[in-house]
């Protein structure tokens, strides 16, 4: 199901895109596609504890919270922009299928949302085709020529290219090295996240996220796409190099109540420590603060008894 926008849109068009989910797996992407496309993109606000409150209010019960927090920040939206684009993310990578929640968010907004707002969805699905053909097809949508759209989607892969190239610099160099891993709607919104790896940098640590940069991943044992990059990195980690993963999850994840597992054992074949810590709209600070640090602690201390 395709939502179709008959005007081509002008210089004055607001389109919004919640600030959750699709909006951290394709950084940039999709804003620096519409606004060279001639439209004012509106990004949701960030996520703040007001934004987590609202979405356990809001939201279902048993959705994940990423989840929820997109249904915060599409409501946020609405009454502010012309049109809200949610992409219908099927595919990341070729032989993967995405998280089966991402594949019905169009639909679920629909349902949402008041009669007479309009949403624009398109099907992102790399098993069948190339990121490049989805986003003409969204300009196709909404009426854009094909030499408007050609040089749009140029200037927006690249966009996504420098985020995806972009990395965290942990003050501490040269400190035990500590990978955080986890889905990019977790990592990379900062209030679910910062306060975690800002304890991690005030416990000394050398800290480093999960890259998903890389296109080529294979997909077994593990099909979901980003679950498999998360998996491929895992296995490619040098035992010596690595003092510990931290795993940041969202309770009722399904993908990661599954995969945890295989973290887990391969972690466990290379003698890396590693500690999940699960996120809800409930997660308190302290309680994440005394966990890192007897985690981290605990390895400091087993490598001073062992020479390391």
């Amino acid at each position: 199901m395709k939502c179709q926008i008959a005007q081509r849109p002008s210089n004055h068009s607001r389109i919004g895109i919640p600030r959750a989910l699709g909006h951290y797996l394709y950084p940039d992407l999709w804003e620096t596609f519409f606004a060279e496309i001639g439209m004012r993109v509106v990004l949701s606000a960030p996520t703040t504890r007001r934004t987590i409150e609202q979405a356990g209010l809001r939201s279902e019960s048993e959705h994940c919270l990423p989840f929820k927090l997109f249904d915060a920040h599409l409501d946020e939206l609405v009454g502010q922009v012309d049109t809200i684009f949610i992409p219908r993310i099927l595919s990341m990578r070729r032989g993967h299928i995405a998280c089966p929640k991402l594949g019905v968010l169009p639909d679920c907004a629909r349902a949402r949302v008041p009669e007479g707002v309009r949403i624009l969805a398109v099907d992102v699905d790399e098993r069948r085709r190339p990121l490049a053909k989805t986003l003409a097809q969204a300009g196709h949508l909404l009426g854009i020529d094909r030499a408007t759209l050609k040089a749009a989607g140029t200037r927006a892969l690249a966009a996504l290219g420098r985020a995806h190239r972009q990395a965290r610099v942990s003050p501490n160099t040269g400190a035990p090295r500590f990978l955080v891993l986890g889905h990019p709607y977790n990592l990379h919104d900062p209030f679910l996240s910062e306060l975690i790896l800002s304890k991690l940098d005030a416990l000394g640590v050398c800290v480093e996220l999960a890259s998903f940069a890389s296109q080529e991943v294979e997909a077994d044992p593990v099909k979901w796409d980003m679950c498999s990059v998360m998996y491929d990195q895992l296995r490619r980690l040098e035992p010596g190099a690595w003092a510990g993963v931290v795993q940041l999850s969202s309770f009722n994840c399904g993908c990661d109540s599954i995969v945890s597992v295989l973290f887990r054992e391969v972690l466990a074949a290379k003698k890396i420590p590693c500690m999940t810590l699960v996120l809800d709209e409930h997660s308190g600070q302290a309680g994440v603060d005394t966990r890192l640090e007897a985690f981290v602690d605990s390895i400091k201390e087993q490598h001073a008894v062992s020479g390391h």
